[in-house]
């Protein structure tokens, strides 16, 4: 009596225990959301302001559209408020923090119930059980380390789109900026070879000029209507583009500034804008956090948990004669087919795979900076080499305006130092296309949007 009652304590005492950590551990609390803060400052670090993002539904109040032209700074923050690819883009944080929580959790006890009855009637025998797998129970920690090496690299790749989509703008705000203006000069293009082309017919009309000369004029009047039409559709595509990155609906109403925002470049120097993109650059911190990742998975996928399987709980058995049996049962995979040697050289090689990867990448943001940087230097000294040009140009025109006046030349004269003056102010607009494009480039190569760091 004394014996079998020190059995049934023990094994209440196992019982009671093994409850008890299988309901601590499996009805832990769900963790603490912080992805959310971290992407939003994430992003703030990289694009030049304080942004209130629509993260996990709490989306924020739509920002007056502004009433006059778009700024830069406005276009940006518009759209990392309103674009529902930014949405898009948060929607994956709830995502990864749903595997976060299936990592803490627990698998399902499984309940076994076999009833047998002899050959031509009789009692029943029972056999029964309530089995617990202790794997993840024994391997909860790692589970948790390889989800949160999951959401860190989740939360980089969402700050990577916002940071490109960010970028994106930039680039659709400078293309619409330079395809108005080159609309705007070469319409003024067109109204003074028209002019031209005025004059020219009213010269011959008296006999001073060959007919020849003004079908000539005439071909160059109609290939540059034909350049405007060609200018108006960029500029309608541009706005599109901008519109799209805006996240409206349509581009009607979309105004913007007359003149292109001046840019200030601070100096800078090849070194220390590589340190500053290997720290900043959202896409390389994706690759090591994918390192990360790699090696929490390795931790998970091999071990003696993993190759074993273990499962731990209760069983009984009660005879046809009326014996009742009950215990612990234990299980065990046998490791003789499956050693777990290929999971661990697997898991070696997508480790190998990811520090390579992000070694290869590091490598490529240095050149990616240094060849921008050489391709900003050089447009900044293309513009200043265009603005002298223009001003030149200018200066003629003012020349041959006063020549004009005084009688001393025709008009003639000072509608082609006209034309030569929008020309140079054409070739001054593709300077600063391309000046602007290597500012974006850089931005790209440094992993920021809106201004280059002052201090890298």
């Amino acid at each position: 009596m004394t014996r079998d009652w020190h059995e049934h304590l023990t094994r209440g005492v196992l019982v009671g225990a093994l409850v008890g950590a299988l309901g601590v551990v499996g009805c832990t609390t769900t963790p603490v959301r912080q992805d959310g803060l971290r992407v939003a400052a994430a992003v703030n670090s990289a694009v030049d302001g304080e942004l209130a993002l629509p993260v996990s539904g709490a989306r924020p109040v739509t920002p007056a559209r502004p009433v006059g032209p778009w700024s830069l700074s406005q276009a940006v923050q518009w759209t990392l408020l309103e674009n529902p690819q930014v949405s898009l883009q948060l929607a994956r944080l709830d995502g990864a923090q749903a595997e976060r929580v299936q990592a803490g959790l627990l698998r399902n006890p499984m309940l076994s119930l076999m009833a047998l009855r002899p050959t031509g009637g009789g009692r029943y025998e029972l056999d029964y059980g309530l089995m617990q797998g202790l794997s993840e129970l024994l391997t909860r920690s790692r589970r948790r380390a390889a989800a949160d090496a999951a959401q860190r690299r989740t939360e980089m790749e969402v700050v990577l789109q916002l940071v490109r989509l960010a970028q994106d703008t930039e680039e659709a705000y400078a293309g619409a900026l330079l395809a108005q203006a080159q609309l705007r000069l070469q319409q003024k293009q067109l109204l003074l070879e028209e002019q031209v082309l005025a004059l020219l017919q009213s010269q011959a009309r008296q006999g001073v000029l060959p007919t020849s000369t003004v079908f000539e004029q005439q071909a160059i009047a109609s290939m540059r209507a034909h350049e405007v039409r060609t200018a108006e559709a960029a500029e309608l595509h541009t706005r599109g583009e901008l519109a799209l990155r805006l996240g409206l609906a349509s581009a009607q109403g979309l105004v913007l500034p007359e003149t292109l925002p001046a840019w200030e470049v601070p100096d800078l120097e090849a070194p220390a804008l590589q340190v500053w993109a290997i720290a900043h650059r959202a896409d390389l911190q994706v690759a090591t956090a994918a390192v990360d990742q790699a090696v929490a998975e390795r931790a998970l996928q091999t071990g003696g948990v993993r190759t074993t399987e273990p499962a731990l709980g209760l069983a009984g058995t009660r005879e046809a004669g009326g014996d009742s049996l009950k215990g612990l049962a234990l299980q065990l995979t046998l490791p003789v087919f499956d050693t777990g040697q290929a999971r661990l050289q697997l898991a070696d090689a997508q480790v190998a795979q990811a520090k390579f990867g992000a070694e290869s990448l590091r490598r490529q943001a240095s050149l990616e900076v240094e060849s921008a940087l050489a391709s900003l230097i050089i447009a900044r000294l293309a513009v200043g080499h265009a603005d002298h040009h223009l001003l030149q140009q200018e200066q003629l025109e003012h020349l041959a305006r006063q020549t004009y006046e005084q009688g001393v030349s025709g008009l003639l004269s000072y509608r082609q130092a006209s034309l030569l003056r929008l020309a140079s102010a054409l070739d001054r607009l593709q300077t600063q296309q391309m000046f602007w494009m290597a500012v974006i480039a850089l931005e790209r190569a440094t992993g920021i949007a809106g201004a280059m760091p002052t201090n890298p």
